[in-house]
């Protein structure tokens, strides 16, 4: 169970799509207000590791034309995403912004190229047939279930706690253009 947890708590704590968009969001809208999108990665991710532990992540290698849909999909919603963060300038009290909803980021785990790339490969490399696939299968879960609640609840604090540090409307476009940048640097994901 070792080098399952190991895999599950390095893939979940560096820095991808969904750690961006909670320790943002968390900064913007604080920690309580985040609560829904952890849900949303959380559930998300399971949900996408679940279907490739059943085989679906088969379905990805036998087709390459769904794989590039995904891609392109998932390059286009990170790049509308950048620049939705690039171009705030405020914390949450204007009226008129848009939060991301519980929903938002649970269907963008089907999409999300970190979240797809490692459930596939968990379902390759973990699935040995050393104990029984039920035992198998269970075990990879149970340590994604770890990680993942795990990695998505520091990263919402990391972005709460810098709250207090970006107390003016100039920080808060810093911080927010810094991570918008950092969310582009992650399509790196999906190209390679």
């Amino acid at each position: 169970m070792a080098p399952i947890l190991t895999f599950a708590m390095t893939a979940a704590i560096t820095p991808g799509p969904n750690n961006i968009i909670l320790s943002t969001n968390a900064v913007n809208y604080g920690f309580k207000e985040t609560i829904p999108l952890i849900l949303g990665v959380f559930f998300g991710f399971l949900s996408v590791l679940t279907l490739c532990l059943l085989g679906i992540g088969e379905l990805y290698k036998s087709f390459p034309a769904i794989a590039m849909i995904v891609k392109i999909v998932a390059t286009c919603f990170l790049v509308y995403l950048s620049f939705r963060i690039f171009t705030s300038s405020s914390f949450s009290d204007e009226k008129n912004s848009k939060k991301f909803s519980f929903k938002d980021i649970y269907f963008f785990q089907i999409i999300n190229p970190k979240a797809v790339t490692v459930s596939m490969s968990s379902s390759a490399i973990f699935i040995q047939n050393k104990f029984s696939y039920q035992i198998e299968f269970i075990l990879i879960f149970l340590c994604f279930v770890i990680s993942t609640s795990t990695s998505a609840i520091a990263w919402a604090a990391i972005g709460h706690s810098f709250r207090k540090y970006l107390d003016d409307k100039k920080k808060i476009v810093i911080f927010n253009r810094i991570m918008a940048i950092l969310l582009l640097m992650s399509i790196s994901f999906i190209i390679l």
